[in-house]
């Protein structure tokens, strides 16, 4: 049955959970003649926000977000990620049919209408035909029914990705920001009748108090997102071990080197990132300017990696390494310098 070419949760969403947010991240509310208000939104959950964002990625070809502590990340990476919540709200009719949702029956009833399952049908039939036009489909995922338009909040966003179905029984495969890196979240539902209106189910985020079920979704419009903003390159590099202070002429020093990754991207080879020397930028001193990683690091992740050096001829050169990205920028923390005086008789470090 129809999928999404190259996406899957694991391979392309953000590994990182639906919150709790990095301290700092709050909303600005500013009224016509009202002092601005900050809301503190670290405890929130920001999913329809993520489900945008991993949309935003797919269609880009840029990398997955690959780390996993969604306290840790960031806070441009949270500033973005709570814009594009903001930006699932924005289309035509979406806050109006969030409380329309949450407030109609499930059945149809002459006086109120098709009822919330009947809807419901009349979406999923319209997600197949994205899906299998090749297109992610976010979702609004209603969990909650209350009067009160404020319990909006109360639901849901996924991301459709594929979808079985074998006669009448249709299966939707979604990303669920809430079960971070699985494959296997799914929402169920009969599509052969409107009415009555039948269970949906789904192993992903349920309703408060009855787990397993939903009570309907609907499909939310969508405008891409540059998503440069959420690629931060920050982390810092230090010396893992005594660095010599005294060699000889052209001699080669193997050191060692600890990369803390605290940015939102993957310090990967193949994407240009690599150590670089310093003090000044780019200098030639210990043979080269540059120093493959041996290993890609992720977000969060620290890495000791070796480093071999070639003394110059003569002189008292500085020793410094700091990461960067090839043609675009150095960034982080660089390692403390060190002087390093050529001499015929080095001591040991």
């Amino acid at each position: 049955m129809p999928y999404v070419s190259r996406f899957l949760p694991s391979q392309s969403a953000p590994l990182f959970h639906n919150g709790p947010w990095p301290a700092g991240l709050d909303l600005r509310i500013s009224l016509a003649g009202l002092p601005a208000v900050s809301i503190d939104v670290t405890q929130m959950g920001l999913c329809g926000g993520m489900s945008f964002l991993a949309r935003d990625i797919h269609e880009s070809g840029t990398p997955q977000l690959r780390a996993t502590s969604s306290r840790s990340i960031p806070l441009p990476l949270g500033r973005h990620i709570l814009a594009r919540l903001l930006d699932s709200f924005v289309g035509p009719g979406v806050i109006p049919y969030w409380i329309h949702a949450i407030q109609e029956l499930d059945h149809g009833t002459w006086f109120w209408g098709k009822g919330l399952y009947a809807e419901t049908v009349d979406a999923a039939r319209q997600v197949m035909r994205y899906v299998g036009a090749g297109g992610l489909v976010p979702i609004g995922v209603v969990l909650a029914q209350s009067a009160w338009p404020w319990d909006v909040f109360q639901n849901h966003v996924e991301l459709v990705y594929g979808y079985d179905l074998v006669d009448t029984a249709l299966t939707l495969h979604v990303y669920d920001s809430n079960y971070e890196g699985s494959d296997n979240v799914t929402i169920t539902l009969d599509v052969g009748s409107s009415a009555p209106a039948r269970p949906i189910l789904t192993n992903g985020t349920s309703m408060p108090g009855r787990s397993g079920y939903i009570r309907g979704f609907f499909v939310l419009p969508y405008q891409r997102k540059d998503p440069s903003p959420a690629y931060v390159d920050d982390g810092q590099v230090t010396f893992a071990g005594p660095v010599p202070t005294s060699v000889t002429p052209g001699e080669t020093v193997n050191l060692s080197v600890t990369i803390d990754n605290s940015g939102s991207t993957t310090f990967d080879p193949g994407q240009g990132y690599r150590l670089g020397t310093q003090s000044p930028p780019d200098n030639t001193d210990w043979g080269t300017t540059r120093f493959e990683l041996s290993e890609s690091v992720d977000p969060g992740r620290v890495s000791t990696q070796a480093v071999s050096v070639r003394a110059p001829l003569t002189g008292s050169p500085t020793l410094q390494l700091q990461m960067l990205r090839e043609s675009v920028h150095w960034f982080g923390r660089p390692t403390e310098p060190v002087t390093v005086t050529v001499s015929t008789t080095a001591p040991v470090a």
